[in-house]
């Protein structure tokens, strides 16, 4: 998952130190570029130099805003358009390469440039200008072999992420000019084409990207599956690695739509067609007509959750989920930015650009006049947090990009989300910082719950295991995160960071980038690297990482022989090829691996999962147990996101085997069993869906007390006792009926600490910086108290209840906050029942309430503090169900919990008469007077001179004590 942190940096296609005229309009200024010819045939006004044998060109003009922005499919390299000029970009070291300026006379003929479309292979690009006029240019190397301007480290200069890859020598270069006397309303890169939309009349035309050749066009009017052939197309977009597009039309609906080639019969005007190439269907938008608010107007696709997201002129967001059938696309959920940005009355403000990051675990929304935000795959805000009011955020920050934007796109790596801001005049745009948490499951397998955040150049790492005092607090303040710094030598070549890894007793940390690996000891901080560069440079890691023991497990791609395999590396070792303790081949790229015990999960992208194990601690042995193909589960192995095994043993003394999926946001389980021929059945289940992670954690006092938590974006689900006894016994047909509670949470949760109780997570914050009025981006630390939830669904739900909450209760006395949970849970249940007043009725959850809690010491000092913090208008219903508060002050003195009866006097005052409290306070005076409890003498004392100013009450209590010394 991803939030901003830090604050975004400004990228400029213009010189920084660019003079204003006193009129306000740009100087003339001087440029020192590679060689770029515009190849349209007018003299440009350029004049040669030489410099250091790279030939140049300075090129005069005037500076002007940006217009549109646009990335390649993987987000490495990026174009700027202004006006007059095209600026490619490189994204690692970020820079500019390459820069076309348009001559005077190509403005005057063609108009300004407009909208840019980069082709799918990243070799061409499209300028669309204001004259509907096409310009096409090709990004290509400069030298022949393409070889890079490398940098590299020094004794004085380290270089940044992913710098040492150095700069690509691309040149762009124009290719031709088309033409389009219809208009162009929008476009997009295929393969092979370009898919343009026309104006008038309103047509599609595809033109092949080798030049105006064999264009082949259909009017809207002749296609047949569309339900209003008298509109047109306003954005079009398509699915990553195919042909697939969305078309928002004018009327607000929105269809999916193919294209075939020669389908249907030949037509009598060569480069047209009749309609029959065409087909789709309409997945949002009421045949009968809908709210102009609801009108989608921009779209993108995620299709590694099988989502479709559709942004409305009103400003919200709808997301589609693909159905069961072939072609079928149903409504998931809804972003529901207007409520969550406050904008109250204000104006709505339509959606103009959608981008999903490369993992499709993050939809990033950019509007015209609000600020950018970036939401989790099923819905859950996470940058600006919505505590924010954006409106005052807008007025107290000179950000612009906080204004509103016009385009936004994810970087290569997903670490920076690039906005271009709503003035048409800055040639600035904005990169801001994400740091990533990826909440594995092999790390909540572990006996210390963990959980790493990644940035640009460090991991932050929170483990349990570092903890002193894990039971006095909940205060997200004593969670402390370690900055772990990535070697600069390390990163520099192979930035991003893919995978991650701790170890189980989270003394040891993993990482793997885009070539090789890594590993670091958080108790010594010291790395250990590859030794050998070329070694290093040699493979990928592909799957994950795992450690086993001293055991480091990765799944490797090797780069210049391809070949697949799983490697084990001792930690003890030098990072060498020579020292690898076992090499696995497979068939297939290997996409995920889990270790549990000595058991290893490895699934490939054949669909095939295996199942070895692992040996013993003294030697590894790795022995194929089992394998057999998820094709009946796992449509396409790019879905599966998760994969956990985890064995139980059962009350025969034999182990049980049981795997966990998630697969397009599903959870299945999953029982593999032996066949007498050998080969081994799955039977499966799905549990439920709208699942963006999972977690198993394990009771401390219970072995085989598994508990399984999901969270779909908005809460947080449980179903514990999963595969433990009366868990595992369960058949895989039952199990999704059996109780499980759900919880609210108001931040991204991001592990579960059973033994506490507690759920840890982040917010996004954000703070202004003074005096200049820049955004700062934090992530706060969050924790969530869930033991008042677990024991109030044993009380609702189960006959017996009140024995099974005491059972689970008893494990957590001992936390210093057991009392403030016992607290939470009858404040809640009193709210609750109060209005209705169901008193001891049947379906009454108080009194079962109070009989459980009649079982802890806290009883008597959980009741007082629940009545003080709530309304005097629901005493009488709490102590008509507890008892009246003059026979719980009674028991308070018998038991000597004098301080616990300085409270009850405070309620006594207020239920009855003034004498029979002051009497009461004697006898509590007198009593704390014996145990010599001073303080708590000096706060009766206060207390009866604060019911009574005159003294009066306070000198008549102090003469009926008897003191004896």
């Amino acid at each position: 998952m991803y939030w901003a942190t830090g604050s975004a940096r400004v990228l400029a296609v213009e010189p920084s130190l660019l003079k204003l005229s006193p009129d306000g309009e740009d100087e003339e200024l001087e440029l020192v570029l590679p060689v770029i010819t515009s190849g349209q045939g007018e003299k440009q006004d350029i004049e040669g130099d030489s410099q250091n044998g790279i030939q140049s060109r300075i090129v005069k003009g005037t500076g002007s805003g940006i217009v549109d922005m646009a990335r390649n499919e993987q987000g490495s390299l990026w174009v700027t358009i202004t006006r007059e000029s095209i600026q490619l970009w490189v994204h690692r070291p970020i820079g500019v390469i390459a820069k076309v300026v348009r001559t005077p006379k190509s403005l005057l003929d063609h108009g300004a440039n407009q909208r840019v479309v980069w082709k799918p292979d990243s070799s061409m690009l499209v300028v669309v200008t204001e004259q509907s006029f096409l310009h096409i240019y090709r990004v290509t190397p400069q030298g022949q072999d393409g070889t890079s301007y490398q940098l590299s480290n020094t004794k004085s200069y380290a270089l940044g992420p992913g710098e040492g890859v150095g700069y690509p020598d691309l040149t762009i270069k124009f290719k031709m000019t088309i033409k389009m006397d219809a208009g162009v309303s929008s476009l997009i890169g295929l393969d092979t084409d370009i898919v343009v939309a026309t104006v008038n009349p309103p047509a599609v035309q595809l033109i092949p990207w080798v030049g105006k050749v064999d264009v082949k066009t259909c009017l809207i009017r002749h296609m047949n599956f569309l339900l209003d052939k008298s509109v047109m197309i306003v954005s079009i977009s398509r699915f990553p690695k195919t042909t697939t597009q969305i078309w928002c039309m004018s009327d607000g609906k929105a269809y999916i739509v193919y294209y075939t080639p020669n389908a249907g019969a030949a037509s009598p005007n060569p480069g047209t067609s009749h309609g029959e190439s065409w087909y789709g269907f309409c997945f949002h938008g009421n045949p009968e007509g809908f709210d102009k608010q609801d009108a989608g107007v921009v779209a993108a696709s995620n299709p590694e959750y099988s989502l479709l997201a559709i942004g409305t002129r009103g400003g919200d967001v709808r997301i589609f989920k693909s159905g069961e059938h072939a072609g079928q696309w149903v409504f998931s959920h809804k972003l529901a930015l207007k409520e969550s940005q406050s904008y109250g009355g204000s104006k709505p403000c339509s959606i103009v650009s959608l981008a999903w990051n490369s993992d499709g675990s993050a939809l990033a929304v950019g509007q015209e006049s609000h600020c950018p935000s970036i939401w989790s795959v099923y819905g859950r805000r996470l940058f600006p947090s919505g505590a924010h009011d954006i409106p005052n955020l807008k007025n107290a920050t000179e950000d612009p990009y906080l204004q509103g934007s016009r385009a936004l796109f994810w970087s290569a790596g997903n670490m920076d989300l690039i906005v271009l801001g709503t003035d048409d005049s800055a040639s600035n745009f904005y990169a801001i910082p994400c740091a990533k948490a990826l909440p594995s499951v092999q790390n909540h397998l572990s006996s210390a719950p963990q959980c790493l955040l990644h940035l640009n150049d460090r991991l932050l790492v929170y483990t349990e295991g570092h903890r002193q005092d894990v039971s006095s607090t909940i205060n997200p303040d004593t969670f402390v995160w370690n900055n772990v710094m990535v070697p600069a030598v390390y990163l520099s070549d192979n930035w991003p960071i893919r995978y991650s890894c701790l170890s189980p007793d989270g003394h040891y940390l993993a990482i793997a980038g885009r070539r090789g690996l890594a590993h670091y000891n958080l108790h010594s901080c010291r790395w250990r690297l590859f030794g050998n560069w070329q070694q290093e440079q040699s493979f990928r890691c592909q799957g994950g990482l795992a450690w086993f023991k001293n055991i480091l497990i990765a799944g490797c791609e090797t780069i210049e022989d391809p070949k697949f395999e799983l490697r084990l590396y001792s930690r003890e070792s030098n990072l060498d090829n020579t020292e690898i303790v076992f090499t696995e081949q497979f068939e297939s790229r290997i996409t995920h691996i889990s270790v549990w015990r000595s058991s290893l999960l490895v699934f490939t992208a054949n669909n095939t999962l295996y199942c070895y194990s692992l040996g013993s601690t003294k030697r590894v042995d790795l022995q194929l147990v089992w394998k057999t193909s998820l094709q009946d589960i796992v449509e396409s192995p790019t879905l599966l996101k998760s994969v956990s095994i985890l064995t139980t043993e059962g009350p025969d003394g034999v182990d049980s085997t049981h795997i966990t999926l998630l697969v397009d946001g599903k959870i299945y389980f999953l029982r593999p069993e032996f066949l007498p021929d050998g080969n081994v059945r799955l039977s499966f289940r799905q549990i439920t869906d709208k699942v963006e992670y999972y977690w198993i954690t394990r009771s401390t006092h219970d072995v085989n007390d598994f508990s399984l938590w999901t969270f779909n974006g908005q809460t947080l689900k449980m179903w514990w006792n999963v595969f433990g006894p009366g868990g595992g016994g369960r058949s895989l047909a039952t199990f999704a009926k059996h109780n499980f509670l759900e919880m609210d949470i108001e931040f991204y949760p991001l592990a579960i600490l059973p033994d506490r109780g507690i759920v840890l997570g982040l917010e996004p914050e954000i703070a202004i910086h003074k005096p200049k009025s820049l955004a700062m981006f934090k992530m706060a630390t969050k924790t969530h108290l869930f033991l008042q939830t677990i024991l109030r669904h044993l009380l609702t739900h189960n006959i017996d209840g009140e024995w099974e909450a005491y059972e689970f209760a008893k494990h957590y006395q001992d936390l210093g906050y057991f009392s403030h949970a016992l607290e939470i849970l009858l404040h809640n249940v009193l709210e609750d029942e109060a209005e209705s007043g169901i008193g001891f009725e049947e379906g009454a959850v108080l009194p079962r309430v109070i009989n459980f809690l009649q079982q802890f010491p806290h009883y008597l000092d959980v009741i007082v503090s629940c009545a003080r913090k709530t309304e005097v208008a629901l005493w009488e219903y709490l102590f008509s169900i507890v008892g009246a508060p003059k026979d719980l002050f009674e028991q308070c003195l018998a038991a000597d919990q004098l301080k616990t009866a300085t409270s009850y006097l405070l309620i006594l005052h207020t239920l009855e008469p003034l004498v029979t409290t002051s009497q009461d306070t004697v006898r509590l005076l007198e009593k704390t007077l014996q145990a010599q409890d001073f303080e708590l003498c000096k706060e009766l004392v206060r207390f009866l001179n604060s019911i009574d100013s005159s003294g009066a009450t306070l000198q008549q209590a102090l003469s009926m004590v008897s003191v004896n010394y």
